[in-house]
């Protein structure tokens, strides 16, 4: 650094990052390598990066006037691309809750999942993660045959109960369970 005299790792130089008290990391930086996408604030990202739906450069120049992947969906206030999975997931990630006008609800023979999507109603209560959230698997009633999980809710086969494997996902199938001593 210029003015203090510390030293710090040559990464941090043109990173985009002020590491010197004075600014003098993030002056004179040259541009971009070949493969690179230069940001507003002079940082540096790999060319792929550019409109992935992620805040690489911190300031969101890298999600800026994108033609957005048919697995995306485009914000309509900033034009950023996100993950087509935010679309109706009932979490504001535009900013301007763009992603979450015009979701359609499901029919009456669907399952209405807690991440905005539809599933057959029959796949309710199956012990498979339909919604991809498991809210399809939450308010079930286990069967005699069948463990449910604290906390989820989860329907899981009895015999995975203390089978050493977390079948529930917070590990309730495998606590009070009799040790075997050696």
């Amino acid at each position: 650094c210029e003015n203090s005299g510390r030293c710090i790792p040559e990464s941090y130089k043109c990173d985009g990052d002020n590491d010197c008290e004075d600014k003098s990391d993030e002056r004179n930086c040259s541009t971009c390598g070949e493969s690179e996408y230069k940001c507003d604030n002079e940082r540096c990202i790999t060319d792929s990066y550019e409109c992935d739906g992620y805040n690489d450069c911190l300031d969101w120049s890298d999600e800026r006037h994108c033609r957005c992947r048919s697995s995306q969906f485009k914000c309509e206030t900033t034009g950023r691309c996100i993950p087509g999975v935010y679309k109706c997931d009932r979490d504001n990630d535009c900013g301007d809750n763009s992603d979450e006008q015009n979701c359609t609800s499901c029919s009456e023979s669907q399952y209405s999942c807690d991440n905005g999507g539809c599933i057959t109603g029959s796949y309710e209560c199956d012990s498979d993660n339909d919604c991809g959230d498991w809210s399809d698997e939450k308010h079930c009633q286990c069967s005699s045959s069948q463990f449910k999980c604290e906390t989820n809710g989860r329907c899981i086969p009895a015999s995975y109960k203390c089978d050493g494997d977390n079948d529930c996902g917070n590990n309730s199938d495998e606590r009070n369970c009799a040790s075997s001593s050696t």
